[in-house]
């Protein structure tokens, strides 16, 4: 006689950057135990029905998502982990308040200044080509100075049919995009275009990507402790149209992302 399969409620780590992404999810969580990542970085630790959820302040920029983010995986051995929060809309059609799925993490940030046709020295950004990518010279070189590892790491098809039917469960609407991290913001429409040009996933199926700092350093700590990754999103605003960034909407923005956050946490189940 077969066992039946067991599953079990999973343990899931939030990262958030800004306190204005944190205060909306502590709010609705609750008082949570506190403590320290290396001494400096915020944990939380808490629980919604009967997922057992850890929150982890990492503070702005991809430096400390990727020293903090890599040590809390550590610490709480989470089975996802996900970054909650507010990105730039990088697309003309990119709206403040849109819900996005993430598709996928590249690198937005690692640019040559040279020409990408002439290969000569320019200020002109829209012509740069970049360090990372999925062309032929850009796999070569991403191959040997990652050591092996892969420039793009993609959301798997389950999570993103998941993250789909929890948003319409909820009559939420939502779009798809790729998500770019580095430390770097671009405003200038013919950049952005350079972006979707060098950076984008080769087996991309549309243009569409926002901005986030921390999220690419986030996807490379969880491929190296191999666990799922993923994003909840809210547009903050449009950078295409350079459209004015306002702090205090995010925290508006992500007390409505913390709803869809939760439910789809609650709909997670590790078989044991």
């Amino acid at each position: 006689m077969k066992k039946s399969s067991k599953f079990t409620a999973p343990r899931v780590l939030f990262v958030v950057a800004m306190d204005s992404e944190l205060q909306p999810l502590l709010k609705t969580l609750g008082k949570p135990k506190t403590s320290k990542i290396l001494d400096t970085f915020p944990l939380y630790e808490t629980s919604y029905k009967s997922v057992k959820i850890f929150i982890v302040h990492t503070y702005v920029g991809d430096v400390n998502a990727s020293i903090a983010g890599f040590e809390a995986i550590r610490e709480v051995n989470p089975d996802y982990v996900i970054k909650f929060g507010a990105v730039g809309g990088s697309y003309r059609e990119s709206k403040a308040g849109d819900i996005i799925i993430p598709l996928g993490f590249f690198h937005r940030g690692g640019w040559i200044t040279r020409n990408k046709i002439t290969h000569t020295p320019t200020a002109d950004a829209s012509t740069w080509d970049s360090i990372f990518g999925e062309k032929d010279y850009q796999i070569q070189e991403s191959r040997n100075n990652l050591g092996g590892m892969p420039y793009y790491f993609p959301v798997r098809e389950e999570q993103i049919e998941l993250c789909k039917s929890t948003l319409r469960s909820m009559n939420l609407k939502f779009q798809t995009a790729y998500v770019g991290g580095g430390n770097i913001w671009m405003f200038d429409q013919s950049v952005l275009t350079n972006v979707v040009e060098c950076m984008l996933p080769i087996t991309k199926t549309h243009d569409r990507f926002v901005s986030d700092m921390e999220s690419y350093a986030l996807a490379h700590a969880c491929y190296l402790k191999r666990r799922s990754f993923l994003g909840c999103y809210i547009v903050a605003s449009n950078d295409y149209l350079d459209e004015s960034y306002d702090p205090i909407k995010v925290t508006d923005f992500c007390r409505k992302l913390v709803p869809y956050a939760l439910e789809l946490v609650s709909t997670f189940h590790i078989k044991r």
